[in-house]
């Protein structure tokens, strides 16, 4: 066996103990990391060393998924079901934002490990794909042209988002005006 593949599955801060090696149906697993955006640059290779570093977890409804307030240390993809994007205002929580299925969320957490904003509570049965930093520094450290491809694809897309968000203020500032 490889050195590579006899490393720890270490606990995330964020999914706990309770996060497992994304081995069980590795073809679906497979299909599911190649349809997804920021993967599909990937060679079949390069999404197999993919597969072998992400963690898949369900959840119920109503079920945290990720606390706001703790460092950031991954992003998600909603494989099934969906997710709302919860803010703390007051005493209140505020959903303002649901997630479905094929859709990312926390790709700022690969880039920076200041706490996260909002919780992201199941709205209903969701299963879930976590791609943690240390997946990824390993990813970079080992194959760094995978590494490359993944963090170009990822600023291609937050960028895409971000032009979104600013077309928005924009249309928001010329309505208040």
């Amino acid at each position: 066996m490889s050195e590579r593949a006899e490393k720890p599955i270490l606990p995330d801060p964020e999914w706990g103990p309770t996060v497992e090696p994304g081995v069980s149906q590795e073809d679906e697993l497979f299909d599911i990391l190649a349809a997804l955006p920021i993967f599909d640059t990937l060679t079949e290779f390069e999404i197999r060393e993919v597969e072998r570093i992400v963690h898949r977890r369900k959840f119920l409804k109503g079920e945290m998924v990720i606390r706001a307030w703790i460092p950031r240390s991954g992003l998600f993809v909603v494989v099934s079901g969906s997710v709302n994007v919860v803010r703390q205002a007051g005493d209140e929580l505020m959903n303002i934002g649901t997630l479905e299925a094929g859709e990312l969320l926390g790709e700022f957490a690969v880039l920076d490990d200041s706490p996260r904003s909002t919780h992201i509570i199941a709205a209903e049965r969701s299963e879930l794909i976590g791609f943690f930093r240390p997946g990824l520094m390993d990813l970079i450290e080992t194959s760094p042209t995978c590494g490359f491809k993944i963090l170009y694809r990822m600023s291609q897309i937050m960028s895409s988002r971000l032009v979104r968000v600013v077309e928005d203020l924009r249309h928001l500032r010329a309505t208040l005006a």
